[in-house]
């Protein structure tokens, strides 16, 4: 309910965007002359436009100021003026009563007249028809879930991307209709109640702008919500009755646990950065003392909020899990941004950096942006946060960056035909950013074509640390040297338990079904869970351990995997 509630709170910013357009256009379709008025107003825009963006180029104004807000608005106003005149010059001519256009045509000019006569016209049941198709794709895949006879992974993803198909095809005609809706309102020279059409559009302009800028809180109404309270449950609470929100900077406060680090990606597509132009996103960091990114710096964790509170760890997990999004970084698919937005598909996070927000939440203006990616830059005070696979798949790179000497690595991505996109993304990222060189072999972890079984879950390999040069001060050097990855990928060789042979043969994608699917049923979690064990405990085999099944600390367990699994240094 709350997704559904969130999802038509987001339609108000679109709505927003065509009752202003349709006051436009019907301003220009009265008689007396209005569409001149109009095009000289556009005009005098167009000037306005000119002349503070040549002050800006002379003055050297700085981004983000004043200029920059009076140029987007002027160029705004002149945007929606043309539109709403070529709209009102378009139906004129082509639906007019006399000789010219198309009027003559019966039929073509029959709909034309109600369409600029009658708010409740022939339009209503093409809204309606493409209303229900947009219902349709948008709960589909939510139903797909409860209905026994969809649980086929390939039916799902087939279904799936039918429902995509079906929105991508009838969102926009109920964009025109609810245009051509609004548009015949404005043309009604009396309403009950309200007066004219046009005073009507104007209440409804009010209305729908305060709803945009007092109510909406765009991460409150996406589906994030509910993706973060179902890992709230599942991973953080202690027992399932709604603990408090676990502050990131007060976990593990005895030292006790490892540092976490928690990746995500920052959505940056129209940033200037010369090393974002292809990625079109950085790597975000999330930890106890420390959160941001290269680009957007890095400041105090306490200093960054998360609609008004300081950042908390479920929610921090969720948005590093924020698979499906509309930005998604390196997988953007641009055609579809607007649409995914539009449904309120969006699993993404808009967090305010330190000290350069008025406002403790999201809303009109940050949707927009979402919806069309301008204005998604480091310059910006609000930044779009969403899955860190959206950069790089395995959390692996931070810890290259600290030079770490031995490091596990889990790749858990679906990858049915085992191009290992996620490590050979990794080894790209660690060769261009830092000049850390891996070589991986990974003959033994493709399947076999006739059993689809591996031989082997992992495979660890050498990481070359490059020397760093010491500053003019003499200090900041580093040697070269060498670390250890472990690297384990999800497979299945053969030996593993009868619930997982038997999960596998219902489901023949395991383990590596789509991750459209982000909410696992109890049997499914159980697979992974007892396959992920299956994969950890081969790696304390005797064999392995040389007799010794508990080594005392980390380092001697890499010697004794290094003995008996590390490949050779090739010769030269």
């Amino acid at each position: 309910a709350a997704t559904v509630a969130g999802m038509l709170l987001n339609w108000a910013v679109p709505l927003t965007v065509l009752a202003i357009l349709a006051l436009v256009a019907g301003y220009a379709d009265t008689d007396g002359g209005s569409w001149q008025t109009l095009l000289t107003v556009a005009s005098l825009g167009c000037l306005a436009s000119a002349g503070v963006f040549f002050f800006r180029l002379k003055s050297g104004a700085r981004r983000g100021g004043w200029s920059e807000k009076l140029l987007a608005g002027a160029a705004l106003f002149t945007v929606l003026s043309l539109l709403g005149l070529l709209v009102a010059l378009l139906f004129r001519w082509l639906f007019d009563d006399g000789s010219d256009g198309w009027g003559r045509w019966s039929d073509l000019g029959d709909l034309a007249c109600s369409i600029r006569t009658s708010p409740l016209g022939c339009w209503t049941s093409g809204t309606s028809l493409a209303a229900l198709a947009g219902a349709v794709a948008t709960v589909l895949p939510a139903v797909l879930r409860f209905v026994p006879v969809f649980r086929g992974e390939r039916t799902r993803k087939i279904l799936t991307r039918a429902a995509l198909a079906l929105a991508g095809l009838f969102l926009p005609l109920l964009g025109l209709a609810v245009f051509l809706a609004l548009y015949s309102v404005g043309l009604v020279e009396l309403v009950p109640t309200f007066g004219s059409g046009r005073r009507l559009l104007c209440i409804l302009i009010v209305a729908l702008l305060l709803i945009s800028f007092l109510i909406l809180n765009i991460n409150q109404t996406a589906p994030h919500r509910l993706y973060r309270d179902a890992l709230a449950r599942t991973f953080v609470e202690s027992d399932g009755s709604g603990d408090a929100p676990v502050p990131l900077a007060a976990i593990n406060s005895g030292g006790a646990a490892p540092y976490h680090l928690i990746n995500a990606a920052a959505n940056l597509p129209t940033s200037q950065s010369p090393g974002l132009r292809d990625r079109k996103c950085d790597f975000f960091l999330f930890s106890k003392r420390w959160t941001g990114s290269p680009v957007l710096g890095f400041t105090r964790t306490d200093d960054w909020k998360m609609d008004g509170d300081p950042p908390d760890l479920a929610t921090a997990m969720a948005i590093s899990g924020a698979a499906f999004s509309s930005s998604m970084g390196l997988g953007s698919v641009p055609t579809l941004r607007s649409l995914l937005t539009f449904l309120n598909v969006r699993l993404g996070y808009w967090m305010c950096r330190p000290g350069r927000g008025l406002s403790s939440s999201p809303g009109f203006t940050c949707l927009l942006r979402e919806m069309f990616g301008i204005k998604m830059d480091e310059r910006r005070a609000w930044v779009n946060l969403s899955d860190g696979g959206h950069i790089e798949n395995l959390a692996t790179y931070e810890l290259l960056r600290r030079r770490c000497k031995f490091i596990v690595c889990v790749d858990g991505e679906a990858d049915p035909e085992f191009t290992f996109k996620g490590l050979m993304t990794l080894v790209r990222h660690a060769q261009i950013d830092f000049g850390v060189r891996i070589d991986p072999e990974l003959g033994e972890l493709r399947p076999e074509p006739e059993t689809g079984h591996s031989r082997s879950h992992s495979h660890l390999c050498r990481i070359r640390y490059p020397e760093i040069p010491a500053g003019p001060d003499g200090c900041g050097g580093r040697p070269a040297e060498t670390g250890l990855l472990l690297y384990t990928k999800l497979s299945v060789t053969g030996n593993e338990s009868e619930l997982i042979r038997r999960y596998r043969t219902n489901h023949p994608e395991f383990p590596h079904q789509s991750t459209l699917d982000q909410f696992f049923d109890e049997e499914q979690f159980e697979a992974y869970r007892q396959l992920g064990v299956h994969a950890a405990e081969g790696l304390f085999a005797p064999c392995l351990m040389d007799g010794e099944p508990h080594p005392p600390t980390v380092q001697a367990w890499f010697r004794k995997l290094a003995k008996n699994l590390l490949l050779p240094e090739p010769w030269g």
